[in-house]
């Protein structure tokens, strides 16, 4: 621990630097970025929440499968929701209640970590799926909370991290009451770290029970006659890098067929800009969804710089290509196209859902591309209606198939209401 604080102690000395370019370029305001240093308000009436943490969009999607089963089983405690990532704070706004609170979590510095705990007071802290925080972990053991880690996972850099740290693992790790992992490979990798086997169990990856919402968007039919559902293809959550690399797949799928359609969504709408100047330079034809536009016939690509309709465009697409998966960010999930019936394409970077994709893979339940030509050949093969049917519904049931959430749910909430019994009565 003292390693790691020390090298805190001196990242102190960016801090200004990093949080000036993060306004600069809109990633954070002035108020998230108090935020993230607990410089905010404290909230009335906050009684001892239990504290609900989250990185991004993927694993608040998953918590919002949980919460009504955590309000149910633990009813008479307050809530209160931490996001990491903006974008799904805006969306984690949406499930502030009397009861639920929501804030940006506190950076790992210890005097941030001391404010906020002074500030909410939480009665236990439950992860979904994020990594490791030294800090945030020890002081919350030392102020007598309970840990539960739900749906967790360990990225392979994370899996390393810690390997080359053993001190800095054993003194985080053992603070932990107990970890649900989410698949084969989080278990063995926690295991490895030497978590005790009777302090973990494996599960499901809970993301196969976040049930897909029924899309009735008032642009939906405006959109669907003029990008026909079989003739689209979503390029869903992309990274830097990986747009041309797309974009220059439709071009080899329109000379085969000029009717083609993508439907491209950035993963961080601040890249907008750089990706319309991509689609300029290409000549390629496009409307953009954060100007208010609907597409045109003529157009070739509506550009989705929004945030919240990932919903909307997977429900318009006959086929997604899950990005994050071209470059070394290790893949987004493959559970929500799925579930809206659009097969799904990616590249051979999935790292973040290894035993996911290696089934997809193995099993017909995806098809795999990192070039241009191999995207435009797998989307050829996708627009024929038998082998897209066919290879949806070996992906759905790789995914969904053996999922009795109800069961698993119930059973991974009763431990962890065994575990949190020492919680004060309100």
């Amino acid at each position: 621990m003292f390693k790691y604080n020390l090298l805190l102690l001196i990242g102190w000395l960016i801090v200004p630097v990093v949080a000036a370019v993060r306004f600069c370029t809109g990633k954070d305001s002035l108020s998230s970025l108090l935020g993230r240093f607990a410089i905010t308000p404290k909230h009335p009436n906050v009684d001892h929440p239990i504290w609900l943490h989250v990185a991004s969009i993927g694993e608040l999607n998953t918590l919002e499968t949980l919460l009504p089963e955590i309000e149910r089983t633990f009813g008479n405690k307050q809530i209160l929701i931490t996001v990491s990532n903006i974008i799904a704070y805006v969306q984690a706004q949406n499930l502030a209640a009397k009861d639920i609170h929501v804030a940006l979590a506190p950076l790992d510095f210890k005097s941030v970590v001391k404010r906020f705990l002074r500030k909410w007071n939480p009665s236990a802290l439950i992860t979904i799926e994020n990594e490791m925080y030294p800090n945030r972990t020890v002081m919350c053991r030392n102020a007598g909370l309970p840990i539960v880690w739900i749906n967790a996972r360990i990225s392979k850099s994370s899996f390393a991290f810690w390997q080359r740290n053993p001190a800095l693992c054993k003194a985080t790790i053992e603070c932990i009451d107990f970890i649900f992992a989410q698949d084969n490979l989080a278990f063995k990798r926690f295991l490895e770290l030497g978590i005790p086997q009777s302090k973990i169990l494996q599960t499901l990856n809970l993301k196969a029970f976040k049930a897909s919402p029924k899309v009735n968007h008032p642009d939906l039919h405006a959109i669907q006659k003029v990008f026909p559902y079989k003739n689209t293809i979503c390029a869903a959550s992309t990274h830097k890098g990986e747009d041309k690399v797309l974009l220059d797949a439709l071009a080899l799928s329109l000379q085969k067929n000029p009717n083609l359609k993508m439907i491209l969504a950035p993963r961080h709408p601040k890249r907008a800009g750089e990706i319309m100047a991509q689609m300029d330079q290409a000549r390629i034809s496009y409307a953009t969804r954060s100007k208010n536009e609907l597409p045109r016939s003529t157009n070739q690509v509506y550009l989705a710089d929004t945030m919240g309709e990932m919903d909307l465009w997977y429900a318009l697409s006959a086929v997604t290509f899950v990005a994050g998966s071209i470059t070394q960010v290790g893949g987004h999930t493959p559970f929500e196209p799925a579930s809206h019936g659009s097969a799904l394409i990616h590249g051979s970077h999935y790292a973040n859902f290894k035993d996911i994709y290696d089934n997809l893979v193995g099993g017909g339940g995806s098809c795999q591309g990192d070039t241009p030509a191999e995207i435009a050949d797998c989307w050829e093969k996708l627009r024929d209606d038998t082998e897209r049917s066919d290879q949806l519904k070996t992906a759905q049931n790789i995914l969904f198939g053996s999922s009795d959430s109800t069961k698993i749910i119930d059973e991974i909430l009763a431990k962890t209401k065994e575990i949190l019994t020492a919680l004060p009565a309100d």
